[in-house]
C-alpha cells in the first residue's frame, strides 16, 4: 500500500490543483486560495501542469482582464484516474478495519481534516500555540 500512496506523475499539490479545477475553470487567485498555496507557488505549479499538457490558461468570458485556469482533456482524464485509485485505496484501508469501527474511523478522519485544513481557524490557533511554546522553550 505504501507504493500506492502517491499521485502518479504528480506532486500532491499538483493533484490538488487538478482536483480544484475538476469543477470548472477559475481565476488563479481563487485557485491558490482553494488549494491553500501562495499565488507565486500556484503560478509555478500551473506553469508545470500547462507545460505537461494538463491544463490551460485562458481569458475569462465574463471579464476580459481576468485569466482563468482550466483543465484540458488529458488533465481531467489523469485526475479521474488518480481519484479512482485514491478511492480504491481508501476502501482497501477501511476494509482492513473491523466493520464496527469503520464509521468511527471515517468520522475521526473527517474531523481531523476539517481541523487541520488550511482555512481552519482552529488549525491556525494550534499553530500559533505551538510556535509560542517553541519560543518559550528557546528563551529558557
Amino acid at each position: 500500500m505504501r507504493g500506492k500512496l502517491t499521485c502518479g506523475p504528480l506532486t500532491i499539490q499538483q493533484f490538488h490543483t487538478l482536483e480544484a479545477l475538476a469543477g470548472g475553470p477559475m481565476p488563479m487567485g481563487d485557485l491558490a486560495d482553494q488549494v491553500g498555496l501562495h499565488q507565486s507557488t500556484m503560478t509555478r505549479i500551473v506553469d508545470r501542469l500547462e507545460r505537461d499538457g494538463y491544463l490551460v490558461r485562458k481569458r475569462s468570458d465574463r471579464e476580459k482582464r481576468l485569466v482563468e485556469v482550466a483543465l484540458k482533456g488529458e488533465g481531467m482524464k489523469l485526475y479521474r484516474k488518480l481519484d479512482r485509485e485514491c478511492l480504491a485505496m481508501t476502501s482497501q484501508l477501511l476494509g482492513a478495519l473491523p466493520e464496527d469501527r469503520r464509521e468511527v474511523c471515517v468520522e475521526t478522519i473527517d474531523m481531523l481534516a476539517r481541523t487541520i485544513g488550511p482555512d481552519s481557524e482552529r488549525f491556525r490557533e494550534i499553530l500559533r500555540r505551538c510556535c509560542a511554546a517553541k519560543q518559550g522553550k528557546a528563551k529558557r
